[in-house]
């Protein structure tokens, strides 16, 4: 079996690092190399330091941490697959990086759509350092064997932006979704949930603003917001369930209970909250941008109502987010869609499938 040097950085514990990511992945190569991993995570003294003392944000701290291991690091040979620029090409091995964003497009954000910026978790990053990173990623874009990208939506700027096409491949990201939690349960057509830590980035003001006009005009909705630590509405009116962090298993009591799933985030890398819900046969809602149009089929038009299995928000509008949330409610269409999809999302977003097509790139 052909070795595959995996360069990761496994944080405080590997089964959950970026949200399970990394290890997900890693298990599903194993089944198709030999695979070494090398764990780069940093001296969490030295971290601590330049973080508190010296104020320095994680992005910085990466950059530098990075051109310290390139040196220890630049004897490996053979395949290499990592998720940040550690290692480039040389004629003693092929390197692939794996990514859900790039650097120049937070710095494109930072220029061309600062309002986005400014919600994007990236507001707070050192801009210099970010500008020096961004000509050595595009570098190593430019010389490496191969780019995976989660989404479509990347690859497809990454290729406007002059990537060459050929070099960049849209595997997508596997969920973790236990199917056995999926239970046929009696849905009163009025529950709305929202799952999303940030809570102002993923949408959640404009879905609770829609969710109060949905009330005002009388109609019996209900919105559950799972994800932020605290509650981010003040004085909430009837029909609001703030349920806060916990883990998935509990989650899927409320896919189970709730009707439609909405997260219109303004700015989202990829979102596999989508495919978790649309897994549990919830219709989505999402933003018109991003990988949410690759997620969600667009029942707006006639001609597209009976593959619908969600409806986009193209203007961040509360008025407009009502309307289509009164639409999935009110219409089962949608919702026999997604179930009768059901397969083919759990077999579309698993890593065993994001490995094969991985696989056949690396070869």
């Amino acid at each position: 079996m052909e070795q595959l040097t995996y360069l990761v950085n496994w944080g405080k514990k590997k089964e959950t690092a970026w949200s399970g990511t990394n290890y997900s992945l890693y298990k599903a190569l194993t089944k198709y190399y030999d695979v070494h991993d090398i764990n780069l995570k940093g001296n969490r003294w030295a971290n601590a330091f330049l973080s508190k003392v010296l104020r320095i944000d994680g992005a910085s701290i990466e950059y530098y941490r990075r051109h310290l291991l390139k040196k220890n690091l630049k004897d490996i040979k053979g395949n290499v697959f990592q998720f940040s620029e550690v290692l480039s090409d040389n004629d003693n091995r092929n390197t692939f990086m794996y990514v859900d964003n790039t650097v120049s497009y937070v710095n494109y954000l930072r220029t061309e759509k600062p309002d986005i910026f400014e919600v994007s978790a990236f507001q707070n990053t050192n801009s210099k350092i970010f500008e020096k990173r961004e000509k050595e990623q595009d570098e190593y874009i430019r010389t490496c064997s191969g780019l995976f990208t989660m989404g479509h939506w990347l690859r497809n700027w990454l290729i406007e932006q002059g990537v060459p096409a050929e070099k960049i491949h849209a595997v997508g990201g596997g969920a973790n979704v236990n199917t056995e939690l999926i239970l046929p349960t009696h849905k009163d057509h009025n529950k709305i949930l929202f799952i999303g830590k940030d809570f102002k980035r993923k949408g959640g003001h404009i879905t609770y603003e829609a969710f109060k006009l949905l009330r005002g005009k009388g109609h019996n909705v209900e919105l559950y917001v799972i994800g932020p630590k605290t509650d981010p509405i003040e004085h909430p009116i009837n029909g609001y369930h703030f349920i806060g962090q916990i883990p998935f298993s509990e989650e899927a009591r409320y896919y189970n209970m709730c009707d439609i799933f909405c997260m219109p985030s303004y700015f989202e890398a990829y979102g596999l909250v989508f495919v978790e819900a649309l897994t549990f046969g919830l219709p989505c809602i999402g933003r018109n941008c991003y990988e949410m149009p690759y997620f969600i089929q667009d029942g707006s038009s006639r001609e597209h109502r009976d593959d619908a299995t969600g409806l986009l928000l193209n203007h961040d509008d509360p008025q407009e987010l009502a309307s289509l949330m009164l639409r999935l409610l009110s219409d089962d269409t949608f919702s026999r869609n997604v179930i009768a999809r059901r397969q083919q999302y759990i077999k579309d977003y698993s890593w065993d499938t994001v490995a094969e097509r991985i696989v056949h790139i690396i070869g």
